[in-house]
């Protein structure tokens, strides 16, 4: 199938068994906020496919999604913290398991927000120049 033009609308479901690329990626809601109005907010990108999860911990334990096991390329996950109320002195402190060991040097309580990137391993590398 061949579609060329602007303003088409599909409506329904569309899958794709290929590569789909664009210009341009968004989502167009109904603002949840302001009636009659419609919310876009662009598609995070970058050079690589990647996935992310984020969440609150109070322990040391960050569970991965269990896809993650099939999905991602372990030795490119990274971990940013975000302490609340204190300086905490984050650090991962391993990564095994399908879990994230995280370790306060500071304070024996943690509490903070997380978010973890990595890279996909189940299709190709993103060619960015070509």
């Amino acid at each position: 199938m061949n579609v060329s033009g602007s303003g088409v609308r599909v409506t329904g479901s569309v899958y794709i068994t290929n590569v789909l690329e664009a210009a341009e990626k968004s989502f167009n809601i109904p603002h949840p906020t302001q009636e009659g109005k419609r919310l876009i907010y662009g598609v995070l990108e970058g050079p690589e496919h990647a996935v992310y999860v984020r969440g609150h911990i109070t322990e040391n334990i960050i569970e991965l999604p269990e896809e993650w096991v099939g999905l991602v390329d372990e030795s490119t996950i990274t971990v940013q913290f975000t302490p609340i109320k204190k300086h905490q002195h984050l650090f991962v402190e391993d990564i095994r398991d399908n879990k994230i060991y995280v370790s306060s040097g500071l304070f024996e309580s943690i509490n903070a927000y997380y978010l973890v990137q990595a890279m996909r391993k189940d299709v190709p590398k993103l060619i960015t120049v070509r």
